[in-house]
């Protein structure tokens, strides 16, 4: 194992018993970027469901080459490699999956009145009823980005909003799992028993749902998408599509695309596919 490397720092046994390998890293500059370098290097290659995870990541990116930083203590940054693809679907829709996977693990700490959903491409957010009455997606919880490797394989990239304060949040538009009011067992830092507790029973669940998912997307493609379509916090909504050359596009999200596209219905008619940009909710 590389130096500096151990499975120590955070008791995380629920999650190590299901998988072949945990890291934990005490301080990592990317947890995408170190898993894609372990993978390299490997003698062998690494088994699916290597997962690398740290409390303090200090460089991270995420879509667009936005920064991605992570609170020591308050949120984590969690990679996973991937070796299941998602059949016919194809990976193009791995964002989806993740996010649909996360969305139900993300869920269950939460009580009647909140939902946690995806953001179209690749954001996990909670919502309550007024929110979803104004079409609004809610704050975010955790971001997410895919990156392929050379062999195929897919790095998973997730961070998570745990225990960051509402007076600490990094945005107006983000929250964490404590200030948007789920169950977290009275934990206020991550590496307290009732936050490692709280840490290995959502990276369970995350891992569990996620390789049911693409199972399903390998054997009934049909029910992973519409699976995905019910974890959707952007479609049935007004959403305002930004692209490139700073044009911008309203419509309503309307389906997915064979690619996990948005589908927007153009308000004077004919429909927009978007595979990238930035989707706005419009109130």
């Amino acid at each position: 194992m590389p130096r500096g490397y151990s499975v120590v720092g955070m008791e995380l046994t629920r999650t190590s018993e299901l998988l072949p390998r945990v890291i934990w890293q005490e301080s990592s500059s990317s947890t995408n970027a170190e898993l894609r370098e372990l993978a390299r290097a490997a003698a062998a290659p690494l088994p699916d469901g290597t997962m690398l995870v740290t409390s303090d990541q200090t460089a991270g990116r995420g879509r667009l080459d936005r920064g991605w930083v992570t609170i020591p203590g308050q949120s984590l940054a969690v990679s996973v490699l991937l070796r299941h693809d998602a059949g016919e679907l194809g990976v193009s829709w791995m964002p989806l999956l993740v996010g649909s996977a996360m969305s139900a693990a993300l869920q269950r700490p939460f009580g009647a009145g909140l939902r946690v959903g995806v953001k179209w491409p690749n954001d996990v957010h909670v919502r309550d009823e007024a929110d979803a009455i104004a079409g609004r997606p809610g704050l975010k919880l955790c971001g997410i980005l895919c990156e392929l490797l050379p062999d195929g394989a897919v790095i998973a990239g997730t961070g998570i909003n745990f225990l960051i304060p509402e007076e600490e949040l990094p945005t107006g538009r983000a929250t964490s799992l404590l200030a948007a009011g789920a169950d977290v067992n009275g934990a206020t830092n991550l590496f307290e028993p009732a936050g490692s507790e709280l840490v290995d029973t959502i990276l369970w669940d995350y891992v569990t749902e996620l390789r049911e998912l693409l199972e399903l997307a390998a054997t009934r493609p049909g029910v992973a998408r519409a699976r995905v379509a019910r974890h959707s916090l952007t479609l049935g909504t007004e959403v305002r599509v930004h692209l490139a050359g700073d044009e911008t596009v309203d419509g309503r999200a309307s389906a997915l695309a064979d690619d996990g596209a948005l589908v927007v219905e153009r308000p004077t008619g004919g429909v927009l596919t978007v595979s990238a940009g930035d989707v706005e909710h419009l109130r």
